[in-house]
């Protein structure tokens, strides 16, 4: 693996509501340092040769004051720029109640047809939905 590239792990909470699956993604703040004012996931870049799941639970708890339990690991992304080790969470509907966003403006629910066509959502990202969907609806 490219050393200069970025590790990065990050955690999709989604719920299902009826037949539809919602994926909560982070509204990043306009002075953000990478992607501002863009939607994109939780999560970030691992420090002190931090592990994907040790990476995870930090970043989670920083950015929103969460501790996540109980979720999977969809995969593993090598990108140009980075490799982002991805994993996903069911919550339920009182998921925003239990959580404090610390980082970013907000977070969004999104289904699939919105999601994939938010423009401020880079293609990288798009891909991960794009697996994450498919994987949800089988």
């Amino acid at each position: 693996m490219d050393k200069t590239k970025r590790i990065i792990s990050i955690l999709i909470p989604y719920r299902k509501n009826g037949g539809t699956i919602l994926v909560f993604l982070q509204k990043r703040s306009k002075d953000a340092k990478r992607l501002p004012d863009f939607f994109g996931f939780f999560g970030g870049g691992a420090e002190n040769n931090e592990d994907p799941q040790e990476a995870l639970l930090r970043e989670i708890r920083e950015e929103m004051n969460y501790i996540p339990r109980g979720y999977s690991y969809l995969g593993k992304y090598e990108f140009p720029r980075s490799v982002k080790s991805i994993f996903y969470l069911e919550v339920g509907d009182g998921f925003e109640n239990e959580i404090k966003i610390d980082e970013g403006e907000y977070g969004k629910w999104f289904g699939e047809e919105e999601a994939l066509a938010e423009p401020k959502l880079i293609e990288e990202d798009r891909t991960v939905l794009r697996d994450l969907f498919k994987k949800l609806g089988e």
